[in-house]
């Protein structure tokens, strides 16, 4: 029996019916955009914090800023993971997390009483 190839190499997801493969083309272009935007958008949030850091005065809250950046980071590795994704090891540097942001990962913010 011939093993298929998987649609995201280095995962364990199911290959789709070889009959729709544009499908499966689009899938896979819109979960590497997917991924992108959230990078991105981590990115950012860490070069916010950076910036409150660097800047002397800053009115932000320092808390929300790490707090958007775990987020944002989580945001990350939960979608990876639904991906089949398993190798986080290598995000922390790649995308240089802090280690303070790093133990906010998955922490919620209690909700505030109105």
């Amino acid at each position: 029996m011939a093993t298929k190839t998987p649609i995201l190499q280095g995962t364990n997801s199911r290959p789709l019916d070889p009959q729709l493969d544009a499908l499966q083309y689009e899938i896979m272009q819109e979960t590497a955009q997917a991924l992108g935007r959230i990078g991105r958008r981590l990115e950012e949030a860490l070069a916010a914090l950076k910036r409150h850091d660097e800047t002397p005065g800053s009115n932000q809250d320092r808390d929300e800023l790490v707090q958007a950046a775990a987020d944002r980071a989580f945001a990350l590795f939960i979608q990876r993971d639904y991906l089949g994704l398993k190798t986080d090891h290598h995000l922390t540097s790649t995308y240089d997390i802090p280690r303070e942001v790093m133990l906010r990962v998955g922490v919620m913010k209690k909700a505030e009483e109105t």
